[in-house]
């Protein structure tokens, strides 16, 4: 017999209830304690007048991994590349390699999401990330002015085949209308009124899609059965998070349910001290108020949800305000591992929780503490030493004491009789330092984060480069394995789970813009297979000169490889696809994205291989089309009247010229007649007088 959800309710908080125990009992002090550590809060143990700095070992250890770590895993769309199980399936598996990223770092906060993961890890032992998908909708508003019959029922005929919903919003009928007309609302209202040109109305094409969501989870919010070796093998493994009363009405919830939630669990301790002591007192918290704070959980349970003795792995999301009551919101049966990705930068054998820097780093950190402020007090006391007086000193004078103040002495007292006499405190300086130095050496040796390639040992000049590139090398070896531990767990299932959610949201094929290459590509992701194999690319997590110094190496084997091929790059040794691919690394170790603006894809190189073309267009809207025909009408018209105006100017132009050789050819007639009248008068014989 199937279990109610009163039964599964009550085996659910029970399960919550001992992963909340077993938090607040073994992780949350600690986590409390990092992030004192982190923000150099005092120790408690401070006295007056002494010194009370606090040294940042932890801090400095943290903020130098982490800009290596986040250029290894969002410095590239190339860091997970996924591989096919069975013949026919390379094309998907380049897809996949493509599009998965796409989704994590484009369509959700990828950066952030990374950061936080990779951070809570190095602080507070375990972190984690969800992977979800949640209902989306697109609307886009056509509006009906002048269009026809034809062009309404086309528009509604395209959406509702493409499974979109159709919505009416016509304007408001005329007042005159008589109570047997249809109302608007309808698409014959609509048509009708579009059809008798008013002004307004529109038509709302909704069209309802599942987005994956990426999504941090707080450390304190991870919740899992604490007897759990593995996350895959747990009964029960989730993550809580707060949410209001309007977002639990969107999933379903009456406002009767919602009420008898008792919000009688508040923010914890550490959301406390992460927010700078801000507590939930000021939230909005009475029933009714949309904005009252309640919890919803997300969890995955192994039970008998059948009753054949078997145990089925089971998602559930409910709510609860910190009681034993609850309302379910979603339950289905789960295929697959939960999709919740954890990370642990050190790890522990037969335990989900491992080690962070904060246990490598805290005895270190109190022990700088304890050594600066001796240091300091030292210092203090050698430049400002206590006097020794006898008592004909007035004391007020010493009382408040200012550099360069005289001390007065009491009436009859001589400056000469050595009333006043210093104390000489030794200067312990010498040995503080050399301390202070073999914690740094040891601090380095823990957490593989050393002053050399860091570059900040000013020393490092007079070392020889063999030695410096072995200390290099030794202390990245610590930081790489660091970084193979998050690429090979959390990493690789977080792109599992991005996969299996883009897997289960897929309807059919998708657009989206590639990281290199001028033009869409397209994917079909319900075409994919269950799943397939995945590897992760951590290579130069280290120091980024002795990455490119390696790739350099790389290139001068290719040279001499395509050498021993006689020039051919396309040899048995080394192909065009090996050249493009060390240049586009290259070109991503040195910080750019966009290898394309550089070089061409090594898919675009192989065996000359034409660009991918990109995917056919949607067929235009109808009133595109309207549009485009009044454009090409007008078009048209402008090309006629220009060569009307071109034909009239080459008229005049053809007149203009006409006229300029008939008047030429008059004054040559006028020219010549004149010439003609004179000759005739001087020839004309002379009448004697």
């Amino acid at each position: 017999m199937p279990l109610s959800d009163e039964e599964l309710i009550a085996l659910l908080r029970k399960e919550e209830e001992a992963a909340s125990g077993f938090q607040d009992a073994a992780l949350s002090a600690v986590r409390e304690e990092a992030l004192a550590y982190y923000d150099r809060q005092p120790y408690g143990d401070e006295q007056e007048g002494a010194s009370s700095i606090v040294t940042s070992e932890f801090a400095d250890v943290v903020e130098s991994l982490m800009p290596g770590l986040m250029r290894v895993f969002t410095g590239s769309d190339d860091l997970a590349k996924f591989a096919p199980t069975a013949p026919g399936q390379e094309k998907w598996a380049k897809e996949a390699s493509e599009y998965v990223p796409h989704v994590l770092m484009r369509q959700n906060d990828g950066f952030r999401v990374i950061s936080s993961l990779l951070k809570d890890a190095l602080m507070y032992r375990l972190s984690g990330v969800a992977v979800d998908l949640e209902d989306v909708e697109d609307k886009r508003s056509v509006p009906v002015q002048h269009l026809t019959q034809d062009a309404i029922d086309l528009i509604v005929a395209e959406a509702q085949a493409q499974g979109a919903e159709v919505t009416m919003d016509p304007p408001t009928p005329p007042a005159e209308a008589s109570e047997g007309e249809a109302l608007p609302g309808t698409l014959a209202a609509l048509s009708s009124v579009a059809s008798a040109g008013s002004v307004g109305g529109a038509i709302t094409v909704t069209h309802k899609r599942k987005r994956v969501v990426v999504d941090s989870i707080a450390p304190e919010d991870i919740r899992f059965s604490p007897v759990a070796r593995d996350e895959d093998k747990a009964s029960f493994l989730g993550f809580i998070k707060r949410v209001t009363s309007s977002d639990l009405v969107k999933l379903g919830l009456t406002q009767e349910e919602i009420d008898d939630l008792n919000a009688d669990k508040g923010l914890s301790d550490e959301a406390a001290q992460r927010n700078e002591g801000v507590l939930d007192d000021a939230e909005r918290a009475e029933e009714g108020d949309s904005e009252r704070p309640l919890w919803l959980v997300v969890a995955y349970i192994r039970a008998d949800d059948d009753g054949d003795g078997i145990s089925e792995l089971l998602r559930v999301v409910y709510a609860h305000g910190g009681g034993t009551a609850g309302r379910i919101v979603e339950r289905v049966e789960w295929s697959g591992p939960a999709s919740i990705a954890l990370a642990t930068p050190i790890l522990m054998p037969h335990t989900i929780v491992g080690r962070s820097l904060f246990d490598q780093t805290q005895d270190l950190q109190q022990l700088g503490s304890v050594l600066t402020r001796g240091l300091l007090d030292n210092l203090y006391i050698v430049n400002r030493p206590r006097p020794v007086i006898s008592d004909q000193v007035n004391l007020d004078s010493l009382i408040d004491w200012v550099p360069g103040s005289p001390i007065r002495l009491k009436p009859g007292a001589r400056p000469g009789d050595n009333h006043v006499a210093w104390l000489q405190v030794p200067n312990v300086s010498g040995a503080v330092l050399s301390a202070l130095e073999h914690l740094a050496t040891v601090r380095e040796n823990r957490t593989g984060v050393s002053r050399y390639n860091q570059g900040l040992d000013a020393e490092s000049l007079n070392k020889t480069l063999g030695g410096l590139d072995r200390i290099m090398s030794a202390a990245s070896q610590r930081q790489d394995l660091i970084a193979r531990t998050f690429a090979e767990t959390a990493i690789k299932r977080l792109y599992r789970l991005i996969y299996r959610a883009i897997k289960r949201a897929a309807t059919g094929p998708v657009a989206y813009w590639p990281r290199v290459g001028g033009a869409f590509a397209s994917c079909d992701p319900s075409q994919w297979p269950d799943d397939m194999d995945l590897s992760v690319d951590v290579v130069g997590i280290g120091n980024r000169e002795q990455a490119i110094g390696h790739l350099a190496l790389v290139g001068s084997l290719q040279e001499k490889l395509i050498a021993l091929q006689g020039g051919n790059a396309q040899g048995p040794f080394v192909t065009a696809e090996n050249i493009a691919n060390g240049a586009q690394k290259l070109t991503e170790i040195l910080g750019y994205k966009t290898p394309g603006l550089f070089f061409q894809s090594a898919d675009r190189v192989v065996n000359g291989a034409p660009p991918a073309q990109p995917p056919a267009q949607p067929a235009p809207s109808p009133e595109l089309l309207t549009v485009q025909a009044q454009i090409e009408i007008l078009r048209e018209a402008a090309a006629a009247d220009m060569q009307i105006k071109r034909e009239k100017a080459q008229a005049d132009i053809a007149i203009a010229e006409f006229k300029v050789r008939q008047w030429a050819e008059i004054e040559r007639f006028k020219a010549g007649l004149k010439a003609s009248l004179q000759a005739d008068a001087q020839a004309e014989p002379r009448i004697p007088s």
